[in-house]
């Protein structure tokens, strides 16, 4: 038999106890909770299974990966889940931020040598008389491919070099 160990994916989860009002249970549902506390009868509509599931006072209500709303024990979910500690997703936004701001220069690093690119057309002027366009914007085409994808330094170090 196969073995398997579940993704470490990040959820989000309201623990139903007594001190928890039920608007706060309503707004995390987006309202497909039915709470009859005179009767102590809570259900929460899985809408990936497209039913109504049972739950009580201290189960938790975990939003899932698609979305659905769906009950887990205590007991399970302390064996199941952690806590996700803040500096996780302020590490996660930070890194984001620096992947975005190097994909930003480089763009417009690009966008400089298509503009300066550009500049040296225009000064040089139209193709000279008798010269075939065809040939004169294939030119054209490789020098902007050139400078939207300047060659990489792929130099190795030689033999007596270390």
């Amino acid at each position: 038999m196969a073995r398997y160990r579940k993704k470490p994916i990040e959820i989000e989860a309201v623990q139903w106890t007594e001190d928890v009002s039920m608007r706060t249970l309503l707004d995390f549902t987006n309202g497909l909770v039915k709470l009859n506390d005179v009767d102590r009868d809570f259900h929460v509509f899985d809408r990936l299974h497209d039913t109504w599931v049972k739950f009580e006072y201290s189960d938790w209500i975990i939003k899932g990966v698609q979305g659905e709303f769906y009950p887990c024990r205590d007991d399970i979910f302390a064996a199941t889940y952690e806590a996700v500690t803040s500096t996780t997703g302020a590490t996660n936004i930070e890194t984001t931020a620096r992947v975005f701001a190097g994909l930003h220069r480089s763009a417009e690093e690009t966008v400089t040598r298509g503009i300066d690119l550009y500049e040296q057309w225009v000064n040089a002027g139209p193709p000279p008389l008798g010269t075939s366009l065809a040939r004169w914007w294939d030119a054209r085409l490789a020098e902007m491919r050139k400078a939207i994808n300047p060659p990489t330094d792929q130099t190795s170090p030689s033999e007596g070099e270390v």
